[in-house]
C-alpha cells in the first residue's frame, strides 16, 4: 500500500532484521516507503517466485511468529503480523515482496477504499478489477474469539462470465504461488453451487501433496442420457469415477489455475447458469483448521 521502494535487502537475515525493527519501533517507520525483501527474478513464474520467497518469508515467521493473517493477493503475499495498533505487512508488488509497518486503521481504511471505491467492475465491459484487490484470500488461525477487526471480508461477484473466470485464475494462481510457502503441505478447496442445477455441486481443490488443482462435480443423480459423456468432455472435464467427474491440473503447468477456472465456469453454465450471482461459493477451508475467507472468489458466499 506504500508506493515506493527502498533497494532490497540482502537475503533473508536482513529481512528477518528488518522485520523485528518493524515489529519493535513502528513509530520509527510510519510512512517510509515499503522495503523490497524478495526480489522476483525478471519474467519468472509461479514457481520462481514461489522459491524467491520461502526463504525470506521462513525466516521472518521465525523472528515475529506465525502471523495474525495469512493471505495473498495477485501479486504475491499479503500476510499480516498485529501488534495491538500497527500490523507489519509482507505483500507483493511487480519487484516482489516487501516489508512495512502501518497503523492498523489507516491500512484498513485504505484498503476497505480500494475495494468500495470501484476497483472492481461493476459493469461487465468494465476492467474486472479483482487483481486490483488487497489480498484474494485471508486466513486466520488464532483463537475464534482474537478475529482481527482490520480487515475487509465482503464478497465481490463477477459483473460477468468472464470476469469470473479471470477471478477464479486469480485466486487458484495465488492458492498455487502461495500456500505452499505460508502453510507447507496444507490443502485449500471450496464448494459451488448453481441455483439452477440444486442440489448439484462442484468442489474445487489445490493439495500439495499431490501436486494438483482438482475439480470434481456430482453426477450420482444425473440420467446416463446419450451424449453425457461427449458433453462432459467438450466442457473439460477427464475422468469419470462411478457418480463424479474429475479434472486435475498439475502444478508444474504454467496454465493449471486458468484452466481450472475455465472448466467451473462452462460447467455451471452448461448446467442452465445466466449469471455469476446465480452461484454459491461454501465450505471455504484450508486443510479444516482457521477460517478462510475468499474477497476474490467472484461469487456470492454462504
Amino acid at each position: 500500500m506504500v508506493i515506493g521502494t527502498s533497494p532490497s535487502l540482502p537475503g533473508p537475515a536482513g529481512a528477518a532484521a528488518r522485520a523485528r525493527d518493524l515489529h519493535d519501533r513502528p513509530d520509527a517507520h510510519l510512512g517510509a516507503p515499503a522495503v523490497l525483501v524478495a526480489p522476483y527474478p525478471p519474467g519468472s513464474g509461479r514457481a520462481a517466485r514461489r522459491e524467491a520467497l520461502r526463504p525470506v518469508y521462513e525466516a521472518v515467521a521465525a523472528e515475529l511468529g506465525e502471523p495474525t493473517l495469512y493471505g495473498g493477493s495477485a501479486v504475491g503475499p499479503s500476510v499480516r503480523w498485529h501488534t495491538g495498533p500497527h500490523v507489519v505487512l509482507l505483500a507483493g508488488g511487480p519487484q516482489g515482496a516487501t516489508l512495512s509497518v502501518h497503523t492498523a486503521s489507516d491500512l484498513h481504511g485504505r484498503e476497505y477504499t480500494a475495494v468500495e471505491s470501484g476497483s472492481v467492475g461493476w459493469r461487465p465491459e468494465d476492467p474486472h478489477g479483482f487483481d486490483a484487490l488487497p489480498y484474494l484470500w485471508l486466513l486466520h488461525r488464532g483463537p475464534g474469539h482474537d478475529w482481527p477487526a482490520f480487515r475487509w471480508d465482503g464478497h465481490h461477484t463477477a459483473a460477468s462470465w468472464e470476469h469470473l473466470e479471470s477471478s477464479l485464475e486469480l485466486l487458484l494462481e495465488s492458492w498455487m504461488e502461495q500456500l505452499p510457502v505460508q502453510v507447507p503441505g496444507d490443502w485449500a478447496s471450496f464448494v459451488v453451487g448453481c441455483a439452477r442445477d440444486w442440489p448439484r455441486h462442484l468442489r474445487v481443490g489445490y493439495s500439495q501433496g499431490r501436486g494438483q488443482l482438482s475439480l470434481m462435480v456430482d453426477h450420482r443423480t444425473t440420467a446416463d442420457v446419450p451424449g453425457l459423456e461427449e458433453t462432459m468432455r467438450e466442457r473439460g472435464w477427464q475422468v469419470r469415477d462411478g457418480g463424479w467427474w474429475r479434472a486435475v491440473f498439475p502444478d508444474d503447468d504454467p496454465a493449471a489455475a486458468r484452466s481450472a477456472a475455465r472448466l467451473l465456469v462452462a460447467d455451471v453454465r452448461g448446467r442452465g447458469s445466466v449469471r455469476p450471482d446465480e452461484l454459491v461459493a461454501w465450505e471455504l477451508t484450508v486443510n479444516d483448521h482457521g477460517r478462510l475467507w475468499l474477497p476474490g472468489i467472484g461469487m456470492p458466499v454462504n
